[in-house]
């Protein structure tokens, strides 16, 4: 499906089929919302496993979203933020963030210079446990790394709605870097007027993805739409 109202088609033809002509018909904002949803939801499921076949688990699975990956540097926040401990550091990560493919950080080893780390995820639970390892713990090749929702540790409120990572390092930080799947650009089926936006975009635009999700992400946008019709 390459242009809108071919999506709008589709939709609108799976829609009257399962719901036998009963549903409520709905106005492109709707299909537009269920659409871009749809897709969020295929992403997702091709990134975390829910599919038989993951992102990277072979070429032609990873070639379905390589329009997706892209590669930024996290940006260290300066404001008073809540830490683990005393000497991490809070980064915030690119706005259109949604899955890690590969991170690495640059530290700076007194009397060596700078030299790539790895990044190793810990969980809340274990942080205290590994940090305390002498073979696990943060060190001149490691630096472990913690989700973070960053909070203004003055205020309590939300800094932003942008990802966080926590990095507890044994070395300066210089940088970190982020390989990661971005977030997919909503489909738009018509320009919308009135304030109306998806995900921030009021002009219309069809999928960006690779044909080959095309059916899917409708299969699973006429899902979504016949589950809120039931609920």
């Amino acid at each position: 499906m390459k242009t809108c109202d071919e999506w709008k088609q589709a939709f609108n033809l799976y829609w009257n089929n399962i719901a036998s002509g009963k549903a409520p018909g709905l106005v492109p904002y709707e299909i537009s919302r269920f659409l871009t949803d749809g897709e969020y939801s295929v992403v997702t499921m091709l990134c975390n496993g829910t599919l038989p076949k993951t992102f990277e688990s072979t070429e032609d699975v990873t070639s379905l979203l390589a329009s997706l990956v892209k590669q930024g540097a996290g940006t260290l926040v300066t404001e008073s933020v809540y830490h683990i401990v005393t000497g991490s550091s809070v980064f915030s990560l690119p706005s259109d963030f949604m899955y890690r493919t590969y991170e690495s950080c640059v530290i700076n080893v007194p009397g060596c210079g700078e030299t790539e780390a790895v990044v190793v995820p810990v969980t809340q639970d274990e942080f205290w446990r590994t940090h305390r390892d002498p073979f696990k713990k943060d060190n001149r090749n490691r630096v472990l790394r913690l989700a973070y929702a960053a909070n203004n540790a003055a205020t309590g409120a939300s800094l932003s709605e942008t990802g966080y990572s926590e990095l507890v390092s044994s070395c300066p930080i210089v940088s970190y870097n982020v390989r990661y799947i971005s977030r997919p650009a909503p489909i738009v089926l018509e320009n919308l007027t009135g304030g109306l936006t998806i995900d921030g975009v009021s002009t219309a635009q069809t999928c960006l993805l690779n044909e080959k999700l095309h059916p899917m992400i409708l299969s699973e946008a006429v899902r979504l739409a016949k589950e809120a019709w039931n609920s």
